[in-house]
Formats: C-alpha cells, structure tokens, sequence
C-alpha cells in the first residue's frame, strides 16, 4: 500500500478494488539464431482503470482523482516514501477548460508548473511549462476544421545554455488521421519527419526520419550530412487495444524492441 490513507480517502480504495489492468512488459535485443527477443529486463508497470474507463493507478505509486463530470482534479504519487506523498493539482475555467496544475508544497502554498490558454473556440493555443522567465512555452495553430497544424516549442536548454526553438507541422487525410509531421530545429540543420499508417483509425506504423549536419548527431568526424531511419508497428486485439509495439533498425525489418500489453 502506498500514500497515505487519510490523504488519499475513499478513491484510493477504489483503486484498490478495481480489476481492470494493464501491464506493460519491455522486452530489447533481437537474435538472428533463434529468432526471437533476448529478454534483458521486465518493467512492468501496472496500470488500473475505474469503471468509466479512468486511470485511477499506477503501480499503487501514483493515484488519480477526478471530480464528478470526469475531469482530472487530484495526482498523488509517492517519491522517496510514501508517508508524505507528492501532490499535484489540476484547476478548471467555468467553461470546464484545464487553466493550470499546481504542486501543493503545504496546505498553505501551492507552485504553479503549467499554465494553458484558449481561443474564443476554445482551442488550446499557448501552454507555459514553469513560473519564471526561463519556462517552456508551446504556442499551437489549427485549421478550418480545428485540426491542429503547428505547434512552436521554445525551451531553454540547460546543456547547451542557449534557448532553442522547435516547429512542428502536421498534415491529415480524409479521416482527420495525421499521415505526416516534420519537425523542424530553427536555426539549426536538423529535420525530422514521420508518416503515420492507419487501418480506419487505429494507427497501424510510425516511419520516423531524421536529416541532419550537426556534428553531435554524425556517426563519424568525416561525415557530413547523415539520416536516421527508425519504424514502429502496432498490433490490436479485437477490442482494438494496443497488445505489441515494435521498434525495427533501419532496415524497417529487423527488431530490437519491443513493448507488450496484457490486459487483465
């Protein structure tokens, strides 16, 4: 059991109580001999569901409390113990609009870490990541048919020590299904663009490649210009939940990773 009882109450209970699973099991490493994954490690992560179909738990480490219309009120999680877990808090607009989350350091203090605003179509178009003038801000477009188009990221990054700036554009079929993204390093050489195969709405493949002269991505000093190839595959069940993804190398065919999911 983790957290508290008398911080998490009755709705942690009912995570408890609950029997709809899902458990992720990661498997890596491909061998050409036998044909088949060589298991590295197991992360299994156990994720419960309430009976509306709402994530309530995760590895009985990170409960979800939602108010009476459904909404995302309430995270707890457990950090170095679970006697004094963490706690994060979601607020809504009187137009049931997700305004900001909060960390709640004491009963009396509360740290804002996102903020997000809205068009008069009440569609998302501006999220800021922390509190002061180094946070992250996503600004977003959409189309006439309020499929989004762009999303413009500016982060500061720590490890460079210099703000960098991404653009992403997506592209949709007929269906509203995204069929292309390409992502775009402003200022710098680094291109990336993924297609999207679907069967009616369930996606079926990821093609992901990335084209770029940045000397932190070039496999040799000699090289100046190189691609990264990566695929992804999915498998349903009859109910059309996710049970396989599988990453390929660059050849698009052969595996070297995999992510399983059991429902339960």
């Amino acid at each position: 059991m983790s957290c508290s009882d008398k911080l998490t109450g009755d709705w942690r209970q009912d995570y408890i109580d609950q029997e709809k699973s899902r458990t992720v099991i990661i498997t890596k490493q491909f061998d050409f001999s036998s044909g088949d994954f060589i298991q590295k490690y197991t992360d299994s992560t156990l994720t419960i569901f309430n009976d509306k179909g709402q994530k309530i738990g995760v590895n009985n480490s990170h409960f979800y409390k939602y108010d009476s219309i459904g909404q995302l009120v309430l995270e707890e999680y457990c950090m170095r113990t679970c006697e004094n877990p963490g706690k994060k808090a979601h607020y809504y607009d009187n137009l049931n609009r997700l305004v900001k989350t909060t960390i709640i350091v004491s009963k009396e203090r509360e740290r804002v870490i996102s903020q997000y605003y809205y068009n008069d179509k009440n569609l998302l178009i501006k999220k800021v990541i922390g509190n002061d003038s180094m946070a992250t801000t996503e600004l977003y477009t959409y189309d006439s048919l309020n499929r989004k188009t762009t999303k413009t990221e500016r982060e500061f990054n720590t490890n460079v020590d210099e703000w960098l700036t991404f653009v992403d554009s997506m592209f949709y079929d007929s269906n509203n299904n995204m069929t292309f993204k390409k992502r775009h390093h402003i200022g710098e050489d680094l291109l990336t663009i993924s297609k999207y195969i679907y069967k009616d709405t369930l996606l079926l493949t990821q093609i992901d490649t990335t084209i770029t002269s940045l000397k932190g991505y070039l496999p040799t000093p000699n090289t100046i210009h190189h691609a990264y190839f990566f695929r992804t595959d999915y498998k349903y069940n009859s109910e059309n939940k996710v049970i396989e993804k599988i990453t390929s190398q660059p050849d698009y065919k052969t595996p070297c990773y995999k992510v399983a999911y059991e429902y339960k």
